[in-house]
């Protein structure tokens, strides 16, 4: 049962949703940003006596934590010029357990899980606590506002640590996994997806509303896009992972991006 529930956790809803510790210190700052992306090799893909078991963060080398900025609209179209476009394919054998564990890793070791990370730097204002759940080695937000990157919603919340609350405050990946393996992570090795699942410097995790979460789903540009003032933002954001890792792009979906890119200003 907390296996499963782990997988929803780190899947669609927020992790980290046990009791504030008594005695728990608590601090209010704002956001900060950050560094240089994982490299992006193919490989093939682990062997495992379940291949859909999910794969494990042990043993993947500490990654960049810092954010990476986004290509300006006039690098995000030449980037967009350099992708691959192909169909996608081997979606029937897509396996969400091979982007990682049941629980969301920290992969930077700084002691925070990713999605403590992403809430720490999108939060506009943020409360932290050192949760004795959790050994108190990270900072964890337990309140906040949060601005949805997608829908401009401002996101306000007096406790995180409480299920209904943490599930309106989820992790997006900008390029939905199960788009990344029909476009190439499906060759990759597990660490690779692992790394791409919890990746803190290029702009693919997001902290969003739940709704926006489920409704953006696995959609990518030709089916689902935000409101009109963040397109362009969203836009520069999944071409640069694309890039970044060297995915491909479909005809629709290279049309779907370069529409978006036109309302940069």
């Amino acid at each position: 049962m907390l296996a499963g529930i782990g997988y929803a956790v780190w899947s669609r809803l927020p992790g980290d949703t046990g009791s504030i510790g008594a005695g728990s210190s608590a601090t209010t700052t704002g956001t900060t940003g950050g560094a240089s992306p994982a490299p992006a090799t193919r490989a093939s893909q682990d062997s495992s006596g379940d291949p859909c078991a999910p794969a494990a963060a042990d043993g993947i080398p500490a990654q960049p934590h810092e954010a990476q900025p986004l290509p300006d609209p006039a690098g995000a179209r030449e980037l967009l010029a350099s992708l691959v476009v192909a169909p996608r394919s081997g979606g029937d054998s897509y396996c969400r357990g091979r982007f990682g564990p049941d629980s969301w890793p920290d992969l930077d070791r700084n002691g925070c899980s990713t999605r403590q990370d992403v809430l720490v730097r999108q939060a506009a204002t943020l409360t932290t606590r050192r949760i004795a759940a959790h050994d108190r080695t990270c900072d964890e937000a337990v309140a906040g506002t949060w601005v949805d990157p997608y829908t401009a919603e401002t996101l306000t919340f007096t406790n995180l640590k409480d299920s209904a609350q943490a599930a309106q405050l989820q992790i997006d990946h900008v390029v939905p996994l199960y788009n990344a393996w029909v476009s190439g992570a499906r060759d990759w090795t597990d660490s690779q997806r692992v790394v791409f699942a919890n990746d803190l410097a290029s702009p693919e995790l997001r902290a969003v509303g739940g709704h926006v979460n489920f409704a953006k789903d696995r959609s990518g540009p030709e089916s689902w896009v935000p409101v009109a003032a963040r397109q362009c933002d969203y836009a520069r954001a999944f071409v640069a992972v694309k890039a970044h890792y060297r995915l491909t792009v479909t005809s629709a979906e290279r049309d779907a991006l370069a529409r978006l890119l036109g309302t940069c200003s």
